[in-house]
């Protein structure tokens, strides 16, 4: 099974096994009750998350005291892919993006989007191949494809995105 990095469980929360829970820079990801999940190489079931902002304070079921905790914390929590819920056409999971193999609209190849980051206005993927770093902007005139089948980011060059691009 394919599981997908979520976040981190930091340290104990209390004395009755809670846990505090920091996402990864994912603002596409949710954990919730009832869900399989796995710490290390343990697979837990979430009993309940709770909290309107990070850190949320989460619950496994069995782990009932703050003993049982100590072996958790520091913990990457990670997500079956199978659980996350499909998306309309043309909208992508961030970690569906990271790994794409990143082409211009000529077919140079560029190198690899390792991280996509959350600007607010909207997200950049940063690319790495050749020993430089490339950050393309995910806005309609520059991303033209994303074939996740072919494991393919086409964008154009538009003017002054690369030191090497006229302005």
């Amino acid at each position: 099974m394919d599981w997908i990095s979520v976040g981190r469980i930091t340290r104990s929360h209390g004395l009755k096994g809670e846990l505090k829970f920091f996402p990864s820079d994912r603002g596409d990801v949710i954990v919730q009750g009832k869900q399989r999940v796995r710490l290390g190489e343990a697979e837990l079931k979430i009993e309940s998350v709770r909290g309107a902002k990070p850190p949320f304070i989460i619950k496994f079921d069995g782990i009932d005291s703050i003993e049982a905790t100590k072996n958790l914390t520091g913990k990457e929590l990670r997500v079956a892919r199978a659980d996350f819920e499909p998306l309309p056409e043309g909208e992508y999971y961030r970690f569906e993006i990271e790994g794409l193999k990143a082409f211009d609209d000529t077919g140079k190849y560029y190198g690899i989007v390792e991280v996509v980051i959350a600007t607010g206005s909207n997200d950049v993927f940063a690319v790495r191949g050749e020993g430089k770093e490339w950050l393309i902007p995910m806005i309609d005139s520059v991303v033209q494809t994303i074939d996740l089948e072919k494991g393919k980011l086409i964008f154009h060059c538009v003017e002054g995105l690369f030191e090497d691009t006229p302005v």
